[in-house]
């Protein structure tokens, strides 16, 4: 957490995260809103950023595109501000209100979380059909090993199958599964990383259709691995199930 309060004491910072709360944006397309500073120091101000996990970051090509990560924030709001607070609403409200401002666009979302653990550890916390009722599911009929893996989830009588796509042990797993209150499927990814002796995880989702039950599903499903990775980062760090 001292990390995040470093980051946030700095009004450049603070900028860029308003700046990407807009919008995801590339490096190139920071550094234009900072013409007194350098492409150097912009890249520092990312980097401290990136070590808070405050934005995550994605290269594609050429480019490296820097998105915004609430969950640090999240965790602030959950130990300080949250009983003050009648919950998410407002959250949730701006989310909305973003991905219908930009519904022309593909609906993703990516979060990510830093747990104080070997990755694999973490690793096997969300693959091991035992560890991952512990803290996210009420049940899972099988652990995660290989693409192909067909495994369904239960939180109490609902239940969701999910298709693995891509598995890669201890650094990625990939499936698609039923989009919330939508007919047709989605696609999550999992990166895990490590970082400094500790393991970052990152989920990105896509795959919504850009109507209002896209948008809809797709705020259901950014609050719910929020909530998921809260839950993994407590029960791999501390065996405290946020659940109960």
């Amino acid at each position: 957490m001292e990390l995040v309060w470093k980051a946030l004491s700095d009004k450049t910072r603070r900028k860029i995260l308003d700046l990407l709360r807009e919008k995801e944006k590339t490096t190139g397309e920071l550094c234009r809103h900072f013409k007194k500073l350098t492409r150097y120091a912009v890249m520092k101000h990312l980097n401290i950023l990136y070590n808070a996990d405050l934005i995550i970051i994605k290269r594609e090509g050429k480019n490296r595109w820097n998105y915004i990560n609430p969950l640090p924030i999240q965790e602030i709001y959950e130990r300080w501000v949250k009983k003050y607070e009648a919950g998410w609403s407002s959250y949730l409200i701006n989310f909305k209100n973003n991905m219908e401002k930009n519904q022309m666009e593909k609906i993703k979302f990516q979060v990510a979380v830093r747990i104080d653990k070997p990755i694999a550890e973490v690793f096997r916390a969300f693959t091991d059909k035992e560890t991952i009722s512990k803290y996210f599911v009420s049940a899972a009929s099988a652990p995660i090993k290989a693409v192909g893996d067909k495994i369904t989830w239960s939180w109490g009588e609902h239940k969701a199958e999910i298709v693995i796509t891509e598995f890669e042990e201890n650094k990625r797993v990939a499936f698609t599964w039923p989009g919330y209150k939508v007919d047709y499927d989605v696609h999550a990814l999992f990166i895990f990383e490590e970082v400094d002796g500790k393991t970052r995880v990152s989920v990105t989702e896509e795959g919504w259709k850009d109507d209002e039950a896209g948008i809809n599903s797709s705020l259901m499903n950014n609050a719910g691995w929020k909530e998921m990775l809260l839950g993994m980062k407590a029960w791999v760090m501390y065996n405290v199930d946020l659940r109960k």
